[in-house]
């Protein structure tokens, strides 16, 4: 296979649910081959890679992180235990894609970035939605000055989580609850429009054993521009955001695009409403492909490191908010 044609070989660790929805987007990936998937148990991965048509099981991570073929993984385990497999997997000479949280302390990020600037591979954090299309027309337009200054972004992601089997979201130990789970998103992507990060954060939550099942959140960025979000485990489903500017609005339905129904942007200005439309596209291949890519051609992922830590930051001060019943300030 020549150089161009060359496919990134690929290792999952563990057998998670979101698997479901990333694998496969990389088994369509043009420049991505799914190689083999672990679990701790060797029958569960057995199972699993049988499942994905992955041609090799491996009955502990360790063990894939060991096989030489293997150039990249994913991390789709407990919120908890992100950063230590990042960091093995990095040890390992792997390029790492993990989900998100990638981290539940902002501080955790800068050795794992000092192991992969070592050991010369790339470990990005898994926001997907970055990829689509629609997101990107979103950003060209405010850079063109479709709203004019953007000064409020509104963002919700909610759904019903079942309660009849056990949950990691339930569990704190794990970095449950709906923070780290739904409202990173809505975090991300207020961060992302506005192209900086917020001065304060305040929240209010509804606890179930110990964890945040809702929460209704502003963030301040400062110069008149604020977040309100919006997020929860047991209300929804809905996956929303608006950028309201001095000149109109930019809205998206369905922040989290499957394959299916076309993803549209919605533009209100002076002249009413324009929408326009994008053919329906798999954003966890589109996330696949250009970790991929990047990987394949020696460059640097999508998405830097310090833009984790920052949403790590970000969300951690709206737990501390909760917590604390007053707004955090992060300056």
């Amino acid at each position: 296979m020549s150089e161009a044609n060359r496919k990134l070989k690929w290792g999952v660790l563990g057998a998670a649910r979101i698997n479901r929805r990333f694998l496969p987007g990389l088994k369509a990936a043009n420049n991505a081959q799914l190689v083999g998937i672990a679990s701790r148990s060797e029958e569960k991965a057995r199972q699993a890679a049988d499942q994905w048509g992955a041609p090799t099981a491996y009955g502990s991570y360790e063990a894939l992180l060991a096989d030489p073929q293997i150039e990249a993984v994913y991390i789709p385990l407990p919120n908890s235990l992100h950063i230590e497999w990042a960091t093995k997997a990095a040890q390992a000479g792997k390029h790492v894609l993990c989900e998100k949280p990638l981290a539940l302390q902002p501080e955790e990020v800068g050795p794992l970035e000092t192991v992969a600037r070592q050991h010369n591979v790339n470990v990005m954090e898994a926001f997907m939605y970055r990829f689509h299309p629609q997101q990107a027309r979103v950003r060209e337009l405010l850079a063109a000055g479709a709203i004019g200054e953007p000064r409020v972004v509104r963002g919700t992601f909610a759904f019903v989580m079942a309660t009849d089997t056990p949950n990691i979201r339930t569990k704190p130990g794990l970095g449950g609850g709906a923070t780290w789970d739904v409202g990173c998103y809505a975090v991300n992507v207020s961060r992302w429009m506005f192209g900086k990060e917020p001065r304060t954060a305040y929240a209010q939550a509804s606890l179930k054993d110990g964890v945040d099942f809702s929460v209704a959140a502003v963030l301040d960025f400062g110069e008149g521009c604020r977040a309100v979000l919006d997020y929860g485990l047991d209300y929804g489903r809905r996956s929303f955001y608006e950028v309201i500017g001095t000149k109109g609005a930019l809205s998206v339905e369905n922040m989290w695009q499957e394959p299916g129904p076309p993803a549209t942007v919605y533009l209100r200005d002076d002249k009413g409403l324009t929408t326009e439309e994008f053919p329906p596209m798999h954003h966890f291949q589109l996330e696949a492909e250009a970790f991929s890519r990047a990987a394949l051609e020696g460059q640097p992922a999508p998405y830097p490191l310090s833009d984790s830590a920052a949403n790590s930051r970000a969300c951690e001060a709206l737990l501390q908010s909760i917590k604390e019943g007053k707004a955090v300030d992060l300056a």
